[in-house]
């Protein structure tokens, strides 16, 4: 079993919840990412780096000698990092396809200089797009509608490429669904309504409010990263990861979250019925996208267990929530 494992975005939602897990179950981590993450989450990271078993790093995945050298001496690789956001991956296109695309790119050159033989990506559910039939099945297929899903399609096929000329990187996709939880940014929808109705304001729902999504808690997700790594049954496979039994449309999940937070404030939710001011325009939003995790669960006994009514409490609860990133693109 691999013991020394190298995180990129190790300062994201993902990422912070994935150390924690991999230092108790006896892992040693290397946590890569921006120095803006790092300093941000500082407090979260000095626990586990006072035990010797976490080194953080601050680096970009651009750098490409930065990340090898960082990289050395690792098992196997979770690559979390990527330029996330609809509106900041749509406002910042080429930026975003240098990040995403590049990134992995040279994250997994970092993984051939060093002989790492295990690296795990993660990918997402856009690159499904608006899908045919739901709940969604791993071979369903790709036709994702924004450039941060055809940048981490292209990301799948660098993975699937670099294990064709490289047979001894064994690797593993996982598109994750709508994953949420506590120390996520509001720029997200779960976090942001959550955000709003704690201040006393309505959440505002842009388009009919019938989409319709599935709900993972970074709790459960983790656990199904862990998994993956500890199985070499998913080697060479592609895996959805969600909660495929908490699947809401935004106007109930908004309203779900003025009951749990707020039920006698008076507070109600705003259907907007056009897009005008929302992060997506009309013919780029996903109507209708909820995942089927038979896969995951057949294979390594994968078993959400957190509520969306849970998820909202434990967000609730934190002291801070933060509106956005520490830094621009």
């Amino acid at each position: 079993m691999s013991k020394k494992i190298f995180l990129t975005g190790a300062a994201g939602l993902i990422g912070r919840n994935l150390t924690a897990k991999l230092v108790a179950n006896g892992y040693e981590i290397v946590c890569f990412d921006l120095g803006e993450q790092l300093v941000r989450q500082k407090t979260f990271f000095k626990p586990m780096q006072d035990t010797g078993r976490v080194r953080v790093i601050p680096g970009t995945i651009l750098d490409k000698v930065a990340m090898t050298t960082a990289m050395a001496g690792s098992d196997a690789v979770f690559h979390l990092a990527a330029m996330l956001g609809v509106k900041r991956t749509e406002d910042h296109l080429l930026r975003c396809l240098d990040i995403n695309i590049n990134g992995t790119d040279n994250m997994l050159d970092s993984c051939v200089r060093n002989r790492v033989e295990r690296v795990i990506f993660a990918s997402s559910s856009e690159v499904y797009g608006e899908p045919s039939e739901n709940p969604i099945k791993e071979t369903a297929e790709t036709k994702g509608k924004t450039v941060y899903a055809v940048s981490k399609l292209a990301g799948e096929e660098l993975i699937k490429g670099y294990s064709q000329v490289y047979p001894w990187l064994k690797n593993t996709i996982v598109r994750f669904f709508n994953t949420y939880g506590e120390g996520q940014v509001a720029q997200f929808v779960m976090t942001k309504w959550i955000r709003l109705v704690l201040a006393g304001k309505n959440p505002v729902v842009y388009g009919s409010g019938d989409q319709l999504r599935s709900y993972g808690h970074v709790d459960d997700v983790t656990d199904g990263l862990v998994a993956v790594l500890e199985s070499e049954k998913t080697h060479g496979g592609t895996y959805n990861i969600g909660n495929s039994s908490q699947i809401y449309s935004l106007r109930d999940l908004a309203q779900k979250i003025i009951d749990v937070l707020a039920p006698d404030s008076g507070l109600e939710v705003e259907i907007l019925d056009g897009f005008a001011g929302s992060d997506r325009i009309e013919n780029r939003e996903i109507f209708t996208r909820y995942c089927d995790t038979s896969r995951v669960e057949r294979v390594l006994g994968y078993s959400p267990k957190i509520s969306v009514e849970e998820g909202i409490r434990r967000i609730a609860a934190q002291d801070e929530i933060h509106a956005d990133w520490p830094f621009d693109p």
